[in-house]
């Protein structure tokens, strides 16, 4: 402006009347000094009245110098605003005394005709996102339906940030309730956002009443009575002293167990435990609900007229039970009663398979001056078998296999890895240590430290200290010493009978209990029959657990020990005549050994690898994919690479999808698969591996449960408190809906990236004009009411 002056951010349009304006004040101001000091004395009236006038007269002067003032103002269309819309689920709840939801109390801002969006769109840059679990551009919001799982903020704010690095972003408007299913607070903790945040919320909001499964842990346990154990917390929100009944239902909707929490005390956090018995082997899928108790059914779908919502309400669960079948490997030293228990107890289960070798006559020194003949076969067979080479001879024992496994047992116990490895348990039953050679003992000994497989030694004439297993690689794995120069425990009269008793901590292991409660169990205890054959051992290994003692007289002595060693595990049972405890029993009774040969069977093989074996990582949020892991390994159990592994996931809708893993690049013998869950429902998945030899290893059958549309209502309070770190932490601010409009006006006086310099008159301003005019009102109105001239 070639005519203009500026002073201070001022400008003067008309610098050439600067004089003129100047002399005009001056002699006005004179002008009206000599007419207030003319009319007598000075006083306070006079003086405000003459200041009014003076104002105003050099208000007027200043419009002559048309003055205008630079100011900075957003560059029309150079910057970015968002507005960002949450599409989620929980925007679906209606809270408490409200007749909307918030979604609902959301829509009238929505339209793009409303005042305040085509406010922001005379000076920004306007961008319409919805989002859920992934952000999309819109040109409207007339299709946010909140039925989106998952609200990905955290997300959101690096895709927009990432989407517009190049650009100026004068900040973003959200319109969300702030419940967060990926990690936004981390994300606040690690960075600021890089533009103001604006949330826009309602009023508060209270009262809620809502029941939501927040975390359920299931285990198994070798119990056959109830082999899964079920850990629930339940989040019971504005419901303080209202009973709560949890029901576990099967895949086709029947209850397993049920139990009512009683609502005492003011704690919002309340915990079920239960133990309760799949109706199959196998994986399988059953559903933990929670209702209050007055609107609780048997149904699997229940309603509530209390609750907010019902969704968080259950929680789809995947159990799985089984995973045999189980190869058990049993060794005798001679035909007993106790095979005969054990074998027709293991019968009764699906899962386990039992392969038997009992030696019937022990072998003959190989140089004997008994007069033979020509016969050299064992007396006790001679003439029994076709092919009297392949016969046990004299100086060999005559073994009998039994099971599955028989005839590959024909030459003896396995001498190879593969051939042992392919068990997952080995129980020695009153065999003497030289029955094995040392290569045979330093493979049991790999079998259990490094395969991971179970062992066990029974009692009997030949086993443990009798049978010379001192000073043998078995002796290590064994939970108890063997030799020692002084025995720790008490000794007893081997003649005497013993009384088995479980310990404190035996009591605890769902594997040996047999009875659902302690009652039962210490009347079950009680009727248990006194045993005649037992071994004393010299004292128990450290980290050794005890399970049970024999009790004679005062005495107590190990009677059952069990330890971790390297992968697997081992236990010794010192009893020899175990077989008593199902004697002179009624036919109706409960065959009390049958279930805890079965329970111990599981306990020894239920940790022992798999050659194929999978492992499932949920994802943190629904953007994410469940991650598969599948470790693969050979009949030596040692990783197999370059194997071809494809993988069949059934659907919660029954349809297939085949994924084909990729070798891991870091650890041998693992291979991954990704996989997204889109639908709520329990995945089963097949594992087919083919090693580069061709071998097809056993498929292995596992499975997940996802539930994508209920992770949004973990949580159902609006995050109010998040919502304000957001806007915090960005330099923004939290806005209240009924003041939209005027937050909007004033964002053009905020300080955004792209701005412009602006001329405004200000003598144009209709405030000058009043101001004034204003004075010189004043000015009469002090004269009239003074009588002044």
């Amino acid at each position: 402006m070639p005519n203009s002056t500026e002073f201070a951010g001022l400008i003067f349009g008309a610098r050439d009347w600067i004089v003129v304006a100047s002399s005009l004040a001056a002699i006005v101001v004179v002008l009206a000094l000599w007419s207030y000091l003319n009319v007598g004395k000075l006083t306070g009236s006079k003086i405000a009245a003459m200041l009014c006038k003076l104002a105003a007269i050099l208000a007027l002067a200043f419009c002559l110098l048309e003055p205008m003032q630079r100011v900075e103002r957003p560059r029309p269309g150079a910057n970015v605003m968002a507005i960002v819309v949450d599409n989620s689920k929980s925007m679906q709840i209606r809270p408490p005394g409200e007749g909307k939801s918030r979604i609902e109390r959301f829509q009238p801002v929505l339209p793009t005709e409303t005042q305040w969006q085509a406010r922001l769109a005379q000076d920004f840059d306007v961008r319409r996102y919805q989002f859920d679990d992934s952000l999309r551009a819109v040109e409207s919001f007339s299709d946010v339906r909140a039925d989106g799982n998952g609200s990905s903020i955290a997300d959101t704010l690096s895709t927009i940030r990432d989407r517009f690095a190049a650009r100026p972003v004068a900040g973003m408007m959200l319109l969300s309730d702030g419940i967060a299913t990926d990690a936004l607070e981390s994300f606040l903790a690690e960075e600021s956002p890089s533009f103001p945040i604006y949330p826009v919320i309602y009023g508060q909001e209270e009262n809620f009443r809502d029941i939501s499964i927040l975390d359920v842990a299931v285990s198994m346990s070798s119990f056959e009575l109830a082999p899964a154990s079920l850990e629930a917390t339940i989040d019971c929100q504005g419901l303080a002293g209202r009973d709560i009944v949890v029901r576990l239902f099967d895949a086709k909707g029947k209850t397993l167990e049920s139990m009512t929490i009683a609502g005492t005390g003011g704690e919002s956090l309340r915990r079920a435990r239960m133990q309760f018995r799949p109706s199959d082997v196998g994986t399988q899928f059953v559903r933990l609900r929670a209702m209050l108790a007055t609107e609780d059914s048997e149904q699997i779908e229940a309603q509530s007229t209390t609750e907010v919502t019902t969704v968080n309400n259950s929680r789809l669960l995947a159990v799985d039970r089984g995973g045999g079948p189980f190869k058990i490997l049993y060794i005798a030293g001679r035909p007993n009663w106790e095979f005969k228990f054990l074998r027709r107890a293991l019968e009764e289960d699906v899962e386990l398979e039992l392969s038997a070798i009992v030696r019937i006559a022990k072998k003959e020194p190989k140089f004997s001056f008994r007069d033979r003949g020509v016969e050299t076969v064992n007396p006790l067979i001679a003439g029994f078998s076709d092919d009297e080479e392949t016969a046990e001879q004299y100086d060999e024992p005559v073994l009998l296999t039994l099971g599955e496994e028989s005839e590959q047992l024909k030459s003896g116990f396995p001498s190879g890895e593969d051939e042992l490895f392919a068990y997952h348990a080995i129980v020695l039953d009153d065999i003497e240590a030289s029955f094995f050679s040392q290569q045979q003992m330093l493979l049991m000994r790999e079998f259990v430290s490094s395969r991971g497989g179970g062992i066990m030694m029974l009692g009997g004439a030949e086993s443990f200290a009798d049978g010379k297993y001192q000073e043998t690689p078995l002796a290590d794995i064994l939970p108890i010493y063997l030799t020692g120069n002084a025995r720790r425990q008490p000794s007893v009269d081997r003649e005497q009978s013993v009384r088995y008793q479980l310990t404190r901590e035996g009591n605890l292991e769902p594997w040996l209990r047999l009875r659902a409660n302690e009652s039962d169990e210490s009347t079950r205890a009680g009727q248990m029959p006194s045993f005649l054959t037992w071994n004393q051992v010299s004292d128990v290994k450290p980290g050794a657990s005890v399970y049970a003692h024999l009790e004679s007289g005062e005495a107590e002595l190990p009677g059952l020990v069990g330890q971790r060693f390297g992968r697997g595990r081992s236990l010794a049972l010192l009893v020899g005549d175990f077989w008593r405890w199902s004697m002179r029993r009624a036919a109706d009774d409960t065959d009390d050994l049958a279930q805890s040969w079965r329970q111990i069977a599981r306990w020894l093989t239920n940790d022992a690898p798999r050659r194929v074996e999978l492992a499932v990582t949920a994802p943190e949020s629904t953007k994410q994919p469940h991650r598969l892991q599948i470790q693969v390994r050979n009949a030596a159990y040692k990783p197999l690479d370059n194997a071809s592994v494809d993988i069949t996931v059934v659907q919660p809708d029954q349809t297939e999808v085949v994924l084909k893993a990729t070798p891991d690049a870091s650890r041998p013998g693992f291979y991954n698969a990704e996989y997204f869950c889109q639908s709520d429902g329990g995945y089963l998945c097949r594992i087919e591996c083919t090693g580069p030899d061709g071998e097809t290893l056993e498929p292995r059958v596992s499975g997940w449960t996802a539930q994508p549309s209920s992770i949004e209502f973990n949580r159902v309070h609006t995050e109010r408190r998040l919502l304000e770190q957001l806007a915090q932490k960005s330099g923004g601010e939290v806005v209240p809906i009924e003041n939209l409009d005027r937050f909007v006006s004033t964002l053009p006086f905020r300080r955004v990236p792209i701005t412009e310099s602006r001329f405004e008159p200000i003598w144009h301003q209709p405030w000058l004009v009043l101001f004034a005019l204003g004075c010189l009102c004043i000015e009469w109105g002090m004269r009239r009411w003074k009588g002044l001239p």
